[in-house]
């Protein structure tokens, strides 16, 4: 295990006239677990010892961090920004560490995957799965983040590969490979009217109870587009980030939804069939890799169980729930 000692004192955050190291360590798990008491349990310290540190750190700031509401501790705007370049710095430690194990241990290597959550959740997992099963000597990572965020590790050399929506402009530090197109689906309630058409056109769901995905899913954007221009007017009765809990959702009766094929094609609910949409909306993803970087050969092996796995869902998406 690495300590802290093993740092170079000038690091910037162990400059011990600035900021001392374990009262950051302490301040990281409590951001982490939003609990002084979780925090002292995990640390293997007394809680009062966890609240000194905090209030030690606070005075050396000048700054309050946390407020309380009852039992519970509420992290202010200074506590988030700091906390977001403490854990960058933890968790460059804890890549030091992976990677000191893997050379005490001889292992093959490491995978470092980041994946929104639409893929995460189904082929990412699966191609995840397939790869590690086939390599017990490769140590592998899954992480399920937002776009943004996983574009921010992969240009920190903090994951191998990620998979990100569509890319509108190119981000600095990453190299981007576009993957082709993939029509949406139109889930529905087995038993609904809809569901005895081999096709789903726009303009059937005039009046239809449609279970939306969030504001800012560019497969809504262009779903919502669609509707627009065809003059079509539907019910909104609850929309959700995720694609997997408008399925689910649609399962209960609330409506019917549009997601990707991936998610369409994982469904194992008999409540729900799947239907092409017409016109095709399109669902964009796209692979990211840290740039100027020798691309390792465990990354080339998982793209290609990647490349099986995303071929036997799109074709398990196309007959899925007929």
């Amino acid at each position: 295990m690495i300590q802290w000692r093993d740092f170079p004192i000038e690091h910037p955050l162990c400059d011990p006239m600035q900021l001392n190291p374990r009262q950051l360590e302490v301040f990281r798990n409590v951001m982490v677990t939003g609990s002084m008491t979780v925090a002292a349990e995990l640390l293997k310290i007394s809680q009062p010892a966890v609240s000194r540190h905090v209030k030690d750190l606070e005075t050396a700031l000048g700054m309050r961090l946390f407020r309380r509401e009852g039992n519970r501790l509420i992290p202010g705007a200074e506590a988030q920004r700091l906390f977001r370049e403490v854990d960058r710095f933890f968790q460059g430690i804890e890549l030091v560490e992976r990677v000191a194990q893997d050379l005490k241990s001889v292992r093959v290597g490491t995978l470092r995957v980041a994946s929104i959550s639409a893929l995460g959740f189904t082929v990412v997992a699966d191609g995840l799965q397939r790869y590690a099963a086939a390599r017990p000597g490769v140590m592998t990572s899954l992480d399920i983040r937002p776009s943004l965020g996983i574009l921010e590790l992969t240009a920190a050399n903090q994951i191998d590969i990620g998979f990100v929506g569509i890319m509108t402009a190119e981000y600095p530090g990453v190299t981007v490979l576009q993957h082709p197109s993939v029509p949406a689906v139109c889930v529905l309630p087995w038993g609904h009217a809809l569901a005895r058409k081999k096709a789903v056109h726009i303009s059937d769901l005039q009046g239809e109870s449609l279970i939306s995905l969030s504001r800012n899913s560019p497969l809504r954007m262009r779903l919502e587009r669609a509707l627009d221009e065809a003059g079509i007017d539907c019910l909104r009765p609850v929309d959700t980030t995720h694609a997997y809990v408008a399925c689910r959702m649609a399962a209960g009766g609330l409506g019917l939804t549009v997601v990707d094929p991936f998610t369409a094609a994982s469904l194992r609910e008999p409540a729900l069939v799947c239907r092409p949409l017409e016109p095709t909306i399109p669902f964009d993803f796209s692979i990211v890799l840290p740039a100027h970087q020798p691309r390792p050969k465990v990354v080339d092996d998982f793209m290609e169980d990647m490349k099986t796995v995303l071929e036997v869902a799109l074709s398990s998406g196309n007959t899925a729930h007929s």
